[in-house]
């Protein structure tokens, strides 16, 4: 059932209730959000093109090095500022409340963390510990972290996150400008908008320029372009979680203290 609202008062009659409580600023992000839906993924990009073409050298001295480079460290930042924000939405009532979406929000908080520990190896790159004799002999780069030694901690999570972002950040939003949003709310809820597509654009842009260059390519047109792939994951993943705290805060606002399935 979809509630009557009036012009520009929620963010309209095609969500099911009680999203339809949600203004159409917090739903999707308007043009005072361009700063960071835009100009942010550009800001980004265009330094890491032009020096990675025009000084390559540089790039792989201060962009590219594990830890302390310009694109590790910003992964770090980004996956670490979404572990936050998700794990301070899981105090929202309407979290509380709505035992999928707690799990959910739960989910994505874990996850975050785990992509921000195991990218400065839980604090080995900060603190420059040892990495003790026995985990060196299973983790192929000596570092106190989980992706190293396995692929159900590395590749598997990986494809999963291609496939969420992809699929449930493009190809869905996509495929709803003609069909309409879900009516379930809690899908509804979690279906992230197409406002905030430019980093997952660019995340596959560099994604297949890795695949051609490991398959196909008698030699890479960019050096380690993955590194550039989960930059703009992670830039997008924290985008995503903006949106949803932006969401989940104006359900609060509005009284809501639960969304169902």
């Amino acid at each position: 059932m979809v509630a009557p609202t009036s012009p520009g008062s929620s963010a309209g009659a095609s969500l099911p209730r009680p999203l339809d409580a949600v203004p159409a600023s917090a739903w999707v992000p308007g043009g005072s959000d361009t700063w960071w839906t835009w100009l942010l993924p550009i800001a980004i990009l265009a330094p890491v093109l032009v020096i990675h073409f025009v000084a390559p050298e540089f790039y792989r001295a201060y962009v590219l090095p594990e830890g302390y480079g310009f694109l590790e460290l910003t992964q770090f930042f980004l996956a670490g500022a979404a572990a936050v924000l998700c794990f301070q939405a899981l105090g929202y009532k309407v979290v509380r409340g709505s035992t999928l979406l707690w799990l959910a929000v739960l989910f994505f908080a874990l996850a975050a963390f785990y992509i921000a520990g195991e990218e400065h190896s839980w604090g080995q790159h900060f603190f420059n510990w040892n990495t003790p004799a026995y985990w060196s002999e299973i983790n192929r780069q000596q570092e106190t972290n989980l992706h190293n030694t396995s692929p159900w901690f590395n590749q598997r999570p990986k494809l999963l996150f291609d496939i969420a972002m992809f699929v449930g950040g493009l190809l869905i939003p996509l495929i709803q400008l003609w069909t309409g949003g879900f009516k379930k709310p809690l899908l509804a809820l979690l279906t992230p908008p197409l406002a905030i597509a430019a980093p997952a654009v660019i995340a596959l842009v560099f994604k297949v320029v890795d695949d051609l260059g490991k398959d196909y390519l008698a030699a890479p047109i960019f050096i380690r372009p993955s590194e550039v792939v989960e930059t703009f994951q992670y830039l997008y993943m924290l985008m995503y979680v903006i949106v949803l705290r932006r969401r989940l805060a104006a359900l609060d606002t509005a009284g809501v203290t639960q969304v169902t399935l």
